[in-house]
């Protein structure tokens, strides 16, 4: 009866798998002459991982590990990988774990007593790690990282590095609507039982999106899998529930760096980890889109989520120094194998690197795969060239997943198109999420001296209240409600339209070029808009080169589910084939829905728009 409830479970979690991988791891030495700490030294401090040759707990297979500084001078334990045990998950608790952990702190005690002699004082870890890796996060010169370097027993000692976040009707697009109703030849799920751990940005936990409907009376009863609740829901401000099982916060701020990389508790203050959070495990929601109702959800809404913060903003004006610590993202992995979730979700990223050196995320995730959890990354948003696949999404051992279109298109059309010297066009239908306008004169922008619509440095924000027309072109007044059109490129498609309102513009049209072929996206703009691909732009231009008085209006947006739409690999999406030294290892493996998907956001109990292989992930 066991073995039967056994296959039942691992036949629900190989179809939620399948489904959330597409929505989105000493002995005695010689002494160094002691130097005192100076001011100096602390200011030439940086945030370094150090890892050590054992193998992690995740990795252990019982080989004989050398201990001369310990009582025995050889060690060897019951193996605790699962490729060993034939266990279909690492139990981080069971006496075998529990007695190899206990070793690995004792060398880990041993380590840091031989490394007070060598650089003469103590050292501080701000993070450690025995389950997917074996080492700690500190604080280090450059001398200082030479001389760990140089310990036996140490594998690698490598400077910290900031990563990046990649940047509805979609589950059921994909057919998560079949595996919840169990015609997708898996017993019928919607996530029951299943745990979803988010390495992100933190989570919005007031968010309807993660509540616990089924204490109102309305919607799944969830259950704590746990019992407890973990990490900083012991707060009294961090608000937890039976869904919301769990939240940690694995940022650190780094004083050897001008940024404050804020630690607020887990709390989501990028929109990013909600998002993605929502996405693959968000609660069914009905929310109207300009005055349209409709109902969103994620993949798997009754499914647990245990989020897991390790990314930051820094200065809030200033993007670049947004990011992602390495050494948060190697406790969030480490945690996540203490947690025993199933899946973890991972849409951040690098630039590719070789997938088998041990020091980095990449092989972090192979450990995390080595204790039985499913996970799955975001591509990247490096395209459209070929070879722009980056890490840890290279590796055989993740999924990665791209960025493609789904069914649900929001659109509006350029229509009543009337005067020029030629034929005007049929109706143009173009991407759009804004109202309409009616019957106005169009001109193009090139005809006032800049096709682009903006000049000097780009704002590109995403949304019209961010942009201020600092690169606006126009002077106030040089349209007089006129329908505008520009063409695409340069500068953010919710920027040009904010400079063309600010020049007195009525409507806004944006023109695909060669560079951008059909690709679309609807937007939030600040003036009514619609979004053409390239062959009705170049219709668009070739007609207002031709005569004068050309006129027409802009519709409302409507939503459309459009078959032909849907699986359309994103124009940014990252594509193979995979750079060197995987050159041989095929990706992405899957693409998924992430152009236009509505997610919770960060504020309040909003909902927004974001497109990136994250949101497919």
């Amino acid at each position: 009866m066991k073995e039967e409830k056994m296959d039942d479970r691992l036949k629900v979690l190989n179809g939620l798998a399948g489904i959330l991988l597409l929505v989105l791891m000493l002995i005695q030495l010689p002494v160094f002459a002691k130097s005192a700490t100076t001011p100096t030294d602390r200011l030439e401090r940086q945030r370094y991982i150090v890892l050590f040759d054992d193998p992690p707990l995740a990795a252990y297979d019982g080989r004989v590990l050398q201990t001369p500084e310990m009582e025995e001078a050889t060690s060897r334990f019951q193996p605790t990988a699962i490729s060993f045990t034939g266990a279909s998950k690492l139990d981080v608790n069971s006496v075998e774990s529990r007695e190899y952990r206990q070793f690995l702190d004792q060398r880990f005690e041993a380590f840091k007593g031989e490394a007070l002699l060598r650089l003469g004082r103590q050292l501080q870890a701000s993070h450690r790690y025995r389950n997917a890796l074996n080492g700690f996060a500190t604080d280090l010169t450059a001398a200082e990282a030479r001389a760990l370097r140089e310990m036996p027993g140490v594998s690698s000692v490598r400077q910290d590095e900031i990563q990046k976040l990649e940047t509805d009707s979609g589950p059921n697009w994909l057919g998560a609507d079949k595996i919840q109703d169990g015609t997708a030849g898996f017993p019928a799920t919607s996530g029951e039982g299943v745990i979803v751990g988010i390495i992100d940005s933190g989570v919005n936990w007031d968010h309807p999106s993660f509540e616990d409907p089924g204490e109102s009376g309305f919607g799944w009863d969830h259950t704590n899998p746990y019992g407890d609740q973990l990490g900083l829901c012991i707060l009294p401000e961090v608000l937890c529930n039976d869904k919301l099982v769990g939240i940690f916060d694995f940022v650190e701020d780094d004083a050897n760096t001008d940024v404050i990389e804020e630690s607020n508790n887990g709390k989501d203050n990028t929109g990013h980890g909600s998002h993605v959070a929502s996405t693959a495990a968000g609660n069914p929601a009905n929310v109207t889109i300009n005055g349209i109702p409709t109902e969103i959800g994620g993949v798997a809404p009754n499914a647990n989520i245990v989020s897991y913060r390790v990314c930051f903003i820094g200065d809030p004006v200033d993007d670049d120094d947004d990011g992602c610590q390495t050494s948060a993202i190697f406790s969030a992995i480490d945690q996540a194998i203490e947690d025993a979730v199933d899946v973890v979700n991972y849409s951040i990223g690098s630039t590719a690197h070789d997938p088998w050196i041990t020091s980095t995320t990449t092989y972090a995730f192979l450990n995390l795969r080595e204790a039985g959890i499913f996970a799955a990354t975001s591509a990247g948003n490096a395209g459209p060239n070929a070879g722009t696949m980056g890490s840890p999404a290279n590796a055989p051992w993740i999924t990665a997943v791209g960025n493609a279109t789904h069914d649900r298109v929001f659109a509006s059309a350029l229509e009543n198109l009337t005067g020029g010297d030629t034929t005007p066009p049929n109706d143009l239908v173009g991407a759009s999420f804004t109202d309409g306008i009616g019957i106005r004169q169009i001109v193009h922008a090139k005809d006032f001296g800049n096709a682009l619509c903006g000049t000097g440095d780009a704002e590109s924000q995403p949304d019209c209240a961010s942009n201020t027309g600092l690169s606006n072109p126009f002077a106030p007044g040089t349209f007089n409600g006129q329908i505008v059109v520009c063409d695409r490129g340069t500068y953010g498609r919710i920027e040009k339209g904010k400079n063309l309102q600010l020049a007195g513009a009525g409507g806004y049209i944006l023109a695909n070029t060669t560079d951008w072929g059909e690709g679309t996206e609807a937007d939030s703009h600040c003036l009514p808009a619609t979004h053409l691909g390239l062959n009705d732009s170049n219709k668009l231009r070739s007609w207002l080169d031709s005569g004068s008085n050309h006129r027409g209006s802009i519709s409302g947006f409507s939503i459309f589910q459009i078959q032909e739409a849907g699986d359309v690999l994103a124009r940014s999406s990252s594509r193979g084939p995979n750079p060197s030294p995987a050159e041989d290892v095929m990706k992405p493996d899957v693409i998924a829905p992430g152009t236009q998907i509505l997610a919770a956001s960060s504020v309040d109990n909003n909902f927004a728009f974001l497109t990136g292989t994250s949101m497919a992930s």
